[in-house]
């Protein structure tokens, strides 16, 4: 079944966000109204016309509430509740306020326990505003029994969760204990996979961290039943060397290594060729940059003194 989108808009018929007015663009009756202007390249950070399959995370009292129908759909792609999507163009389909906005309770009824602290929920027993479903603590949660904001699922203490039980933030999946994990059972944060103990693995029963594979007891890991770190390799030889250890010039921390190279000062060429097991013609099928590249700048470099 195709999912449904919004889009909320004051009581003037503006965007609640950008004031943008789109009252010329409106349903008239049952019919829908006219498609928006085109933008091209939509993307949730750069723009576009921005909707929602999640109104009441974005309704105030007093708003329009309209289904809408999309063209060119960008959704956003990371972890937690889907806050808001965008696209290319849209048209207005029908005001659905007076359908949706009965489900939140604005006012305080005589239900005793089951009262809400705070408006626009739609359950009971929440602690919080525009929450779906029950026993929340927070804010616009769908789901129940979750403390904090933006989760979708059960139980969960963080924000922006998708999944139950999870205990902090970020995460897609259940029972994870950490941030921005993707999977169930994780300790730990940023991994991709299941009941990792550790941090940045990718796969499953990893104890460490930065694995690549399942059942590692260690770091750094390709593979499977692994119990001792691996050496590290620069320029396709070990190097016998901590991690910890190596410190990339400034200049090799730019996305074209090239074009930095000609600020580049003689301390930070030196760090460069001091790195271990540093190889010319390795270097340059990978950077662009050539022996003669920085020979030409070291003589630069000795020509302005």
């Amino acid at each position: 079944m195709e999912e449904k989108y919004y889009k909320i808009l004051d009581a003037d018929g503006a965007s609640a966000l950008k004031k943008f007015d789109y009252r010329t663009y409106l349903p008239g009756g049952e019919l829908g109204g006219e498609w928006l202007p085109k933008i091209e390249n939509p993307s949730i950070t750069n723009g576009g016309y921005y909707v929602t399959k999640y109104w009441n995370m974005w309704y105030s009292r007093g708003a329009r509430i309209f289904e809408v129908e999309c063209a060119g759909l960008v959704s956003d792609a990371g972890a937690g509740v889907e806050h808001q999507a965008c696209c290319e163009t849209f048209r207005f389909l029908r005001d659905v306020t007076a359908r949706l906005e009965p489900s939140l309770a604005f006012d305080e009824p005589d239900c005793g326990e089951k009262c809400n602290t705070g408006v626009g929920n739609t359950g009971l027993y929440n602690t919080g505003t525009f929450n779906c479903g029950y026993y929340n603590a927070g804010t616009r949660n769908t789901g129940s029994l979750n403390l904090g904001d933006f989760n979708t699922g059960d139980s969960n203490s963080g924000m922006d969760n998708v999944g139950d039980s999870n205990r902090g933030s970020c995460n897609v999946g259940s029972r994870n204990v950490g941030h921005s994990n993707c999977g169930n059972g994780n300790i730990g944060s940023f991994n991709t996979g299941s009941f990792n103990r550790g941090n940045g693995n990718t796969g499953s029963f990893n104890v460490g961290s930065h694995n690549s594979g399942k059942w590692n007891l260690g770091s750094y890991n390709v593979g499977f039943f692994n119990t001792k770190e691996p050496p590290l390799m620069m320029f396709d030889k070990p190097a016998f060397v901590s991690r910890k250890d190596i410190r990339l010039p400034k200049w090799l921390n730019c996305r074209d290594p090239k074009a930095a190279l000609k600020t580049a000062t003689k301390a930070e060429i030196e760090a460069a060729l001091a790195l271990p097991n540093f190889d010319y013609e390795i270097f340059f099928g990978i950077t662009g940059v050539s022996k003669a590249d920085i020979d030409a700048r070291l003589k630069q470099i000795a020509g302005d003194f």
